[in-house]
């Protein structure tokens, strides 16, 4: 998944803070586009990393970009990541505003306001009471109603207020050393926790202590690795002759043939795990980007048979290391006969007489079971002997030959084949373990 991908509100990523492992939750895509240009996401921290004051009194709270909190972030909170972290999240522009009232009757001048825009630029900065949807401040720039509920949620949990950078007129200083002067500034304001779930935006009271909720960007094509991570690493691809993920792949009552090429764009040798119902049932490892392969679990015999009928999901897992890439497909197994014997005749020094066979698993009544035994399995064409009068109950099946032939060319080897099926009942049996003696 890309960055661009993301659900704003629900979806985040992860980043090292400090040693620590710390969610961030994407807030809105095309953050300042007219700024920054389209194409970066924004993002918040899953909570205030510390709190402290904006400044401790009106006089000094002049610029959205020198106050305590934006200081703390250029200074402390920046160091906490990693050299290749701060190039992934590099330096945002985003808009501030401040505001000033001015008096000087002395020479004349009396009244007037002036509201002045100003562009910072910065890696974290804090969201703006217009973000979250002040209504004194409705600048065009609210975030989505599911961002505004993701931060509100943060405030909540953390139960304090938590600093914005928008402007307040009702808040005024006055210079009496000089001459009567009136000043509103712009990052006194914090969004309060006081009125519930819903946002309300308050006066900072100069001096006290709020949350500081670091924001910052990143560029939306960043992928996300299979820990959560923003990556520039791509991530490898399946693609298959049965279709895209999710494919149907009917119902099956042998092993089968399904083909998949593996790529990856950084050239990343990539470990592949084939899995049936999350059970792992084949691994391959170092796959050179471009390989076609074939799904194993599904079309040898052996690994097939470990699949239990009904319905049955395959998972493909690739993962070059960074990210890894699932590609899914299901498909209904549905066997009624199996055909079962030694992958190696069992040899002997001596001539083989008798044989007894003992088969554990479940054996319904209409089941339909027959055995053939060999003495001479090595031979390019064995004397299969079928023995059908099985001794047998629902859980267990006993068989006793006394081989007719006696030549064996290539010398005495024993095999034998045990072929089951299921009845008209359609109740299906299996068979667990087959042991016995030669003699």
């Amino acid at each position: 998944m890309q960055i661009k991908d993301l659900a704003i509100g629900d979806g985040y990523v992860y980043l090292m803070e400090g040693g620590s492992k710390v969610k961030f939750y994407a807030l809105a895509h095309n953050y300042e586009s007219g700024l920054n240009g389209k194409g970066r996401t924004m993002f918040c921290r899953e909570s205030p990393a510390t709190s402290g004051t904006h400044t401790t009194s009106k006089k000094d709270d002049y610029r959205v970009n020198s106050n305590d909190e934006d200081t703390w972030y250029k200074n402390t909170y920046v160091n906490k990541f990693s050299n290749e972290v701060r190039n992934l999240i590099g330096s945002t522009k985003y808009a501030g505003q401040y505001a000033y009232y001015y008096s000087h009757p002395g020479i004349g001048v009396s009244g007037g306001t002036a509201l002045s825009s100003e562009t910072y630029e910065s890696s974290f900065f804090s969201i703006s009471a217009a973000e979250v949807g002040g209504s004194s401040f409705s600048d065009g720039s609210a975030l989505s109603s599911a961002a505004i509920s993701r931060i509100s949620n943060i405030r909540n949990r953390y139960g304090s207020g938590i600093w914005t950078r928008s402007p307040d007129t009702s808040i005024t200083y006055t210079d009496e050393s000089h001459f009567p002067t009136s000043y509103y500034y712009a990052s006194s304001l914090y969004i309060s926790s006081a009125s519930g779930s819903s946002l309300s935006i308050s006066n900072g009271t100069y001096g006290s202590s709020y949350g500081y909720l670091p924001c910052f960007t990143l560029p939306e094509t960043l992928y996300i690795d299979k820990d959560g991570f923003p990556t520039e690493n791509q991530p490898p691809e399946v693609t298959s002759d049965a279709g895209a993920t999710g494919a149907e792949l009917g119902e099956k009552n042998a092993p089968f043939t399904v083909g998949y090429t593996v790529t990856d764009g950084d050239g990343d040798p990539m470990t592949i795990t084939e899995k049936v119902n999350g059970v792992e049932l084949a691994v391959r490892e170092n796959v050179i980007t471009g390989t076609k392969l074939t799904v194993q679990c599904l079309s040898q015999k052996a690994l097939f048979q470990q699949i239990l009928n009904g319905e049955n999901t395959l998972t493909l897992e690739v993962d070059d290391g960074k990210t890894t890439t699932e590609w899914t497909a299901t498909f209904t197994k549905n066997v009624t006969s199996a055909v079962l014997s030694l992958s190696h005749p069992l040899t002997a020094d001596d001539t083989i007489t008798v044989a007894a066979l003992t088969l554990e698993g479940s054996f319904p009544a209409d089941m339909s079971l027959s055995v053939e035994m060999t003495n001479n399995g090595l031979d390019d064409s064995p004397a299969w002997e079928n023995y059908t009068d099985i001794q047998r109950g629902e859980s267990r099946a006993f068989v006793h030959h006394a081989f007719a032939n006696k030549t064996a060319a290539r010398g005495f080897a024993f095999n034998y084949k045990v072929t089951a099926a299921r009845g008209e009942s359609g109740v299906s049996g299996s068979v667990t373990m087959i042991g016995g003696v030669i003699g």
